[in-house]
Order: C-alpha cells, then structure tokens, then sequence
C-alpha cells in the first residue's frame, strides 16, 4: 500500500482535497504469514507491516486516516472472501465448515472489542472525528487479524 506524501505550505495544502486510498497487498501478507510459519513466529505483525500508511496519518488529520482505514478494512474483507472460497473448492466440507466457523468469530470477537472501545470513548471528551479513526483502525486490524489468522490455520491445506 502506498500513499504519496509531500511537504507543502499550510496554504496551498488547504487548497488540495486529501483522500487516502490503502489497498492491502494480500500477497505480501501472504508472504509475511509464510515466513513467520517458516520461523515458528506468530504473524501479528503482519497485519501493522500491511496498514503502515494508514498508522502512519497524522493525529491532526482523523477523517483522512478513517478514510485509510477503511479502504484497507475492504482489502481484508476481500481476502478473507477470496481465501474462504478457495478453501471451500479445495478442502474437504468439514473443513472448509471449520475455517468458516473460524473466521466468523474471529471477525465478531475483533468487532464487538472495537464496538466496546467506540462507546467507552463516546462517554469522554474525546473528539467525535479521532473516536471515528479510532473505530475504523480498530475494525480494519480486527479484519486483519482474521484474514492472517485464516492464513495461518489453512496454511497446510492444498
């Protein structure tokens, strides 16, 4: 995932629309996942190594990293779709069942930590836009999380 950055004066920076586009490079994490299994390492990092740039906006600019985030939350839900399917073609039906019943609560236990951290932040002063970039990188790394622990499980499958 790449994402351009410059140095420009506040004025002219103003004048220009941000946006921030992270398309996750599955293949990398699929890379990244392999050589932890090849060190007997677990493959946590991988998940921050992928969303470096979306970790790397700035605190001052909330809703450009919430931008960022979800973008990246989509890459993850796409690779979790596309290796499911894969699984669901290739493995035995139980098997595949086991990795769909997995992934499930993978993603709800990600989600529901996400959702208890948004509403413990709601009852703060915290601003409304940082509490949103909260929920989203959350939600993004909970997505993340799934698909390398999908990764991880399935990795001795055809």
């Amino acid at each position: 995932m790449k994402i351009s950055r410059f140095l420009c004066s506040a004025a002219f920076c103003a004048a220009l629309p941000l946006t921030a586009r992270a398309e996750i490079d599955l293949a990398a994490v699929k890379a990244c996942v392999a050589r932890h299994a090849a060190e007997d390492t677990l493959p946590a990092p991988c998940v921050a190594e992928a969303m470096g740039d979306c970790l790397a906006m700035p605190a001052d600019a909330p809703s450009l990293a919430s931008q960022c985030f979800r973008s990246a939350h989509d890459s993850w839900s796409k690779g979790i779709a596309a290796h499911m399917a894969h699984i669901r073609d290739t493995a035995p039906e139980k098997i595949a069942a086991i990795a769909g019943i997995e992934v499930k609560y993978d993603l709800l236990a990600g989600l529901t930590q996400c959702d208890r951290a948004e509403e413990l932040a709601l009852l703060g002063r915290t601003p409304v836009e940082t509490i949103q970039r909260d929920k989203d990188r959350c939600t993004a790394a909970a997505s993340g999380i799934a698909y390398v622990r999908l990764l991880w499980r399935s990795q001795d499958l055809p």
